[in-house]
């Protein structure tokens, strides 16, 4: 990611005054009370905001593809069920695509646009998981190398607030994905390394040519995650990928924020009367979901 020189110029003058706080608070100390923090949650929400923006250029084209994506949920541990509603935006064409998730009574439903779908579940732990989104959230923060940059108020809370990148086993998995991501709506074909899955990332250029960003924000009373953003960027060129093609070039960028809240208070999450219209089979998904790396939220 391409930090402009003002962010450079801010972070250089609060250097000064976060130096001591690194030193009262170190970063594994945080990390451990995050982890016992999630053993105590009960319910919380969660709203999210990502936006996709990857221009394609070569000699002859110059194009673009810009989507945003707005996400919100509701977590119930000690009922355990949860409920996320998506609606993507299509920047360029307009389009707008609508999909909900609910975990109730053991059995989940998605709503895309205005078909529901029941699925079969053999392990209810493992999807009350996915809904639950918190504790891999706090895994990524615990596999990457982040910083205690400063205090900061959140909404009204006391924060650390955390800067890094996540280690390299995680970082490459998450640019594969943006790579694959960036191809879905690309004029230039699927190189044929893509396309049987022999492309090796240490044999690119990739992680040079690349950048991930997490900020999260946590709160000094109680550790809890408040805020996690992460912004990704990925240039990709044949050189790049260590590949013969013709010239082209990829710029892919991702940002997201996610805010998280209203922690242990109640929350309602009721199966809609609609979804008794269900069929067990999902036929086709729209490709732009994938483009943010995930087609759940």
């Amino acid at each position: 990611m391409k930090i402009d020189q003002s962010l450079i110029i801010m972070i250089a003058i609060l250097t000064s005054s976060t130096q001591v706080l690194a030193q009262d608070v170190r970063i594994d100390q945080v990390k451990q009370m995050m982890e016992k923090s999630d053993v105590n949650l009960t319910t919380y929400t969660y709203s999210r905001f990502a936006e996709s923006n990857i221009l394609y250029t070569n000699e002859s084209i110059q194009t673009n593809f810009s989507a945003s994506k707005v996400t919100e949920g509701k977590v119930d541990l000690v009922n355990q069920s949860g409920w996320w509603s998506s609606k993507l935006t299509d920047e360029d064409s307009g389009d707008v695509l609508t999909w909900e998730g609910y975990f109730v009574n053991g059995s989940e439903y998605w709503k895309e646009g205005q078909n529901w779908t029941k699925f079969s579940i053999n392990d209810t732990a493992r999807i009350m998981e996915d809904y639950n989104e918190i504790p891999g959230q706090v895994v990524l923060i615990n596999f990457s190398n982040m910083k205690i940059e400063g205090s900061e108020k959140f909404e009204g809370v006391d924060c650390y607030k955390f800067v890094g990148s996540p280690m390299d086993m995680i970082y490459k998995g998450m640019i594969g994905l943006q790579l694959i991501a960036a191809y879905l709506p690309s004029p230039f074909p699927l190189p044929k390394e893509l396309r049987n899955q022999t492309l090796d990332i240490r044999n690119t250029s990739l992680l040079n040519s690349s950048s991930i960003v997490l900020t999260a924000w946590v709160s000094k009373d109680k550790s809890l995650l408040r805020r996690l953003d992460i912004n990704s960027t990925l240039t990709i060129t044949p050189e790049i990928l260590n590949i013969s093609s013709p010239n082209f070039k990829i710029v892919s960028s991702i940002n997201e924020s996610t805010i998280y809240e209203n922690f242990g208070l109640p929350v309602d999450i009721e199966l809609p009367k609609d979804a008794q219209n269900v069929s067990f089979r999902m036929i086709g998904t729209d490709w732009r979901w994938a483009v943010f790396g995930s087609i759940r939220p």
